[in-house]
């Protein structure tokens, strides 16, 4: 099988349309993933009744590979992981919520990666809960992961808070460009090679562009990758 035409590329930027289980094993390596994949059922319940129009069409079996809007599994993590970890010769960066962290974290450290305590992306006001009672969830986690070779990058945030603005308003669940911006600054170099594989509205492409670095994004949608290309080009006239 070989890697797809891209479906935009630029001097920066390149975008691949597709199920990034199948594109990764043939992209090659890169240094480092950032990347927001979908959360866990608990969290994409809501949204997926939504989605799908209140039914449960396309939870069985042949459909669960196409992960788009759906929750992750625990299988579906722990393959994710796998294959972050084999292309990925630097950080791995990867939100999420707190019920996938403790498994994100153990799939990372069962390939040999260092995983550091889950860094909050605290945005108040966020989610309001609209039934049963209890507190709203206003964090994201974002699990960190290196190799021993980056054993000596630095002293980096120990979270991240949301400031007025910082909001998506492109894609439902996309992260702010202001907290992108500062993951690719922390997490990356000039000139690395920066890989989103659920890269959604391309937010983390954007990001890497505006901080001098190159990215490579997958996404399943097709329609989302067309308004990534779109940001893109508008990042090449400016």
């Amino acid at each position: 099988m070989n890697l797809p035409e891209p479906y935009y590329q630029d001097a920066a930027c390149t975008i691949y349309h597709g199920d990034c289980r199948e594109i990764l094993p043939l992209l090659g390596n890169v240094d480092h993933v950032i990347t927001d994949p979908p959360y866990s059922e608990r969290t994409h319940k809501g949204h997926d009744i939504v989605a799908l129009g209140n039914s449960t069409a396309g939870n069985d079996g042949a459909d669960r590979k196409r992960l788009g809007y759906k929750a992750l599994t625990v299988a579906d993590v722990v393959h994710i992981a796998a294959l972050f970890s084999a292309i990925c010769e630097g950080w791995i960066v990867w939100m999420t919520d707190h019920t996938l962290a403790p498994i994100i974290q153990s799939s990372l450290e069962s390939k040999s990666r260092y995983v550091f305590a889950p860094l909050p992306f605290y945005a108040p006001g966020s989610r309001v809960r609209l039934s049963g009672d209890g507190p709203s969830s206003w964090t994201d986690w974002i699990i960190v992961a290196r190799t021993a070779k980056l054993s000596r990058w630095g002293t980096l945030p120990g979270g991240y808070v949301a400031e007025e603005g910082w909001r998506d308003r492109i894609h439902m669940g996309g992260k702010p460009l202001k907290l992108m911006t500062a993951l690719v600054s922390d997490y990356s170099r000039e000139g690395e090679t920066i890989l989103d594989p659920f890269m959604g509205s391309g937010t983390t492409l954007e990001a890497a562009k505006l901080m001098g670095r190159k990215a490579i994004g997958i996404e399943l949608e097709e329609k989302y990758c067309e308004i990534a290309a779109n940001r893109l080009r508008q990042e090449v006239l400016l």
